[in-house]
C-alpha cells in the first residue's frame, strides 16, 4: 500500500493506544497532501495565467488550448490520487482499494473538467472572454482532460505495478 510520506506513528495515533481526534485527521491530510501535491496543479494555472494575460497565447496559438486541458486532467489526476491515497493513510477514507481509488480519482477528475469548462462559460458571458467557442470546442475540452486524467491514473499505476511498496 501507498501511503506517501507519512510515517506509521502519524497513521497509529498516539502512544497511549487512543485514536487521533478526527479534525487532527483531517488537518493531517489537508498539511500532507497539499505539501506532496498541490504544485503541479499551482503550477499550471500559474502558466495558464501568464499565457492568457500576459502574452494573449491562446489568441495567438489556439492549438495551445488542447495541451492545457491534457495537462490539466494529468495534473488534476495526480492531486487526486495522491489526496484519496493520504485520506486513506490518514483513516478519512477506508483502506486502500484499487478499483474503488481509481473510480473515485476517474469521477473527481471529470467533475473538475465539467467546473472548469462551467468557469469558462462564466467567464464568457461575465467578462466576454471568448473562451468556448461552441458546443464542439467545449465537449473536445472535456474529453481531452478527461483523457489527461486517465494517463494520470494509468501512470501511476504502472508506477505502482513496477515497485509495489
Amino acid at each position: 500500500m501507498e501511503h506517501g510520506h507519512l510515517g506509521t506513528e502519524e497513521l497509529t495515533g498516539p502512544p497511549n493506544g487512543q485514536s487521533r481526534p478526527v479534525w487532527n485527521r483531517w488537518q493531517q491530510w489537508l498539511l500532507c497532501t497539499v505539501r506532496e501535491a498541490a504544485w503541479p496543479p499551482a503550477a499550471l494555472v500559474i502558466f495558464h495565467l501568464i499565457a492568457l494575460c500576459v502574452f494573449d497565447a491562446y489568441i495567438r496559438f489556439p492549438p495551445l488550448d488542447l495541451p492545457m486541458h491534457f495537462l490539466g486532467g494529468v495534473v488534476c489526476g495526480y492531486f487526486l490520487h495522491r489526496a484519496s491515497l493520504n485520506a486513506s493513510a490518514c483513516g478519512i477514507f477506508a483502506p486502500y482499494n484499487a478499483l474503488t481509488h481509481h473510480l473515485l480519482v476517474f469521477a473527481l477528475t471529470c467533475s473538475v473538467t465539467v467546473f472548469w469548462e462551467f468557469a469558462e462559460f462564466t467567464s464568457d458571458h461575465l467578462f466576454g472572454s471568448h473562451t468556448q467557442l461552441g458546443l464542439t470546442d467545449t465537449l473536445r475540452d472535456m474529453l481531452i482532460g478527461t483523457l489527461g486524467g486517465v494517463a494520470s491514473l494509468a501512470g501511476t499505476h504502472l508506477r505502482r505495478r513496477r515497485r509495489p511498496d
